[in-house]
């Protein structure tokens, strides 16, 4: 009775058991930031696994662990500073986390930064948070980068990981690949210079929208106080819906647009 108990108990919660086996071993790790006279910060987080809060207390910290399957990976994952003019650059060491058979290492940190300074990510195939910063550019890969409340502008670039945007003062995405972006709550413009294969999803934007081009992709847009102008639509999807102002689409291939509750004008190409 007791092991069909502990089974049933382990088959109810794998998540505990997951957390467990991929963090066998593991060592505290900490760094104060050295941030006199800096006006960024770029957290090179590769792998592994930060999230950070932004405060006004202008002080900088980051605490936590490193994991690893065995104890003698844990001496490779190291989390280091340098300055590089007036930028702060965090190097979360150990950039090959992975979990082939029973080796795997990765560094699970959380932190505060000055909510001052502009805060950059290069993100791998790790998963990175922040909230409450004064402004944040982040280059993801395959990993995960959540961002939420920045007072102003948020600039990405995805590769074929996930990026969430909630509360923010303005969006530059450079672009997307196979990868996804969602984005609420702007409260100033968003600017979309290139979707591939990925999907875009813009909703509740303040100010006007500008997409450059939309390949096989699929791109969202709703509830826009101002105007919303598309370059090129190859292959992929264009769904745009409550728009007080104007929408424009200045060409389209073999994909599909798909227009309703527009206040101002719309002027989309014909289907061919």
């Amino acid at each position: 009775m007791r092991l069909t108990l502990s089974l049933a108990i382990l088959l109810a919660l794998p998540g505990v058991a997951a957390a467990e086996e991929q963090c066998k071993f593991s060592e505290p790790r900490s760094l104060d930031l050295q941030l006199t006279g800096v006006k960024s910060v770029l957290f090179e987080v590769a792998s592994n696994d930060l999230h950070l809060d932004a405060s006004p207390s202008g002080g900088g910290k980051l605490s936590g662990r490193a994991c690893a399957a065995r104890a003698e990976l844990l001496k490779s994952l190291t989390v280091t500073q340098k300055r590089v003019g007036d930028k702060l650059v965090v190097t979360l060491n150990d950039d090959r986390r992975f979990s082939f058979g029973n080796s795997y290492s990765y560094l699970d940190l959380r932190g505060s930064v000055p909510n001052t300074v502009l805060v950059q990510f290069d993100v791998g195939s790790g998963d990175a948070q922040i909230n409450g910063a004064a402004a944040v550019s982040a280059d993801v890969g395959s990993g995960d980068m959540t961002i939420r409340r920045t007072k102003g502008r948020v600039t990405a670039k995805v590769g074929s990981g996930d990026v969430e945007l909630e509360d923010l003062g303005a969006l530059r995405v450079l672009a997307v690949g196979s990868g996804d972006l969602k984005a609420r709550e702007v409260h100033g413009a968003a600017e979309v210079a290139k979707v591939q294969s990925g999907e875009v999803k813009l909703h509740g934007v303040a100010g006007n929208i500008r997409i450059g081009t939309i390949g096989s992709g699929d791109v969202d847009i709703r509830d826009v106080q101002g105007n919303v102008n598309v370059e090129s639509v190859a292959s992929g999807a264009l769904n745009v819906r409550k728009v007080r102002g104007d929408l424009s689409v200045a060409h389209k291939g073999s994909g599909d647009i798909d227009v309703s509750e527009v206040s101002g004008s719309t002027r989309v190409p014909a289907d061919k």
